[in-house]
């Protein structure tokens, strides 16, 4: 791995702002905004309110403007595309705060069993009655995803979304048991609990790229996914460190090194900021040193390789301005 060069910023006893963390992140990649972003996020906030029924979500998902956070994902989508986006993110942080911020988030078999019928929307399983508006909502983004991705698409998106509930299940193991997971098992596991998965097996259909069996199954390819799903993590704990610090939250990188490396919260939080510097750096050298395939292979790898660097600006961008992590907002500059 290689050693960033971004010195301390900060004595190690003080939290320092979310702008001067950062700026200290390392993120060289153009942000690239989707040109629907606002019909995307009219249309999200429609959505949240007809299926979930829930005023008081549709303002906090207006609030954060979570469709900004996709619209830096595929910024080439079309506005079919980029509205399935943002209706699944704000069902997927619907999510997120179901297992971090309500009593469910420890109970591992509750989850398992929401997750069980979660899974069933893939498979045309008629609506249960009674079920839960979480789960309605996604069958509806599964059947709006079927109709404009192929059938192979669509199963890397299940995929993906059993590999987020998997890494949910291990945060509420962890809650239930009171435990700080070891650096190991979270920088192998906070990818998937942070959705990850199911995001990337949307750049291709959502931005109608295809890559070719051989391209998607390379080894370097699949490093620099990798490298890019820890880094989109490690930018928004270092820049949600002091909120999930103050709530109890250890899901969150500076948190583990504060834990197990006994360090002070400042010390903790470098130490993330140079992983996440370390692995932009790993792959920029990744991107740069990529094999050669077909011309048209290679026009189509460039274009994913640009998507992933897309997803890490706008993670930064989007992380520090949101209303989710901030009271301020400061993302009406990329309104434009």
């Amino acid at each position: 791995m290689l050693q960033s060069t971004v010195p301390p910023r900060w004595s190690n006893d003080e939290i320092p702002s979310r702008g001067v963390v950062a700026n200290a992140l390392r993120c060289p990649f153009p942000l690239r905004i989707n040109r629907h972003v606002q019909a995307a996020h009219e249309h999200s906030l429609s959505w949240v309110r007809r299926l979930f029924g829930d005023e008081l979500l549709a303002q906090k998902a207006g609030k954060a403007r979570m469709a900004w956070m996709v619209a830096g994902f595929y910024p080439e989508a079309g506005l079919v595309e980029l509205s399935l986006a943002a209706d699944y993110l704000c069902w997927a942080f619907a999510l997120d705060d179901l297992g971090d911020e309500t009593p469910i988030g420890e109970r591992p078999s509750q989850l398992a069993d929401l997750f069980e019928a979660f899974d069933d929307t893939f498979t045309g399983a008629e609506p249960r009655p009674g079920e839960p508006a979480s789960v309605t909502a996604l069958r509806d983004i599964v059947v709006r995803l079927q109709q404009i991705a192929s059938p192979a698409q669509v199963e890397a998106f299940r995929v993906g979304n059993q590999a987020y509930f998997g890494g949910m299940l291990w945060e509420a193991n962890n809650r239930a048991g009171k435990w700080v997971p070891h650096e190991s098992s979270f920088l192998m596991l906070r990818p998937a609990a942070g959705a990850v998965p199911p995001f990337f097996a949307l750049v291709e259909p959502l931005e109608q790229l295809s890559l070719s069996a051989a391209v998607r199954a390379h080894p370097q390819v699949l490093e620099l996914q990798r490298l890019a799903g820890g880094i989109v993590c490690w930018i928004n704990d270092v820049l949600s460190y002091e909120k999930e610090r103050q709530l109890g939250d250890v899901h969150n990188l500076a948190i583990v090194y504060e834990m197990h490396r006994e360090l002070a919260p400042g010390a903790a939080l470098e130490q993330a900021v140079r992983l996440s510097n370390a692995e932009v750096d790993g792959f920029l050298a990744r991107a740069a040193a990529l094999p050669s395939f077909s011309e048209a292979e290679n026009a189509e790898l460039a274009r994913y390789v640009d998507v992933l660097g897309s997803m890490i600006r706008i993670t930064r961008d989007w992380t520090l301005g949101s209303a989710r992590y901030a009271e301020h907002d400061e993302l009406a500059r990329l309104a434009g």
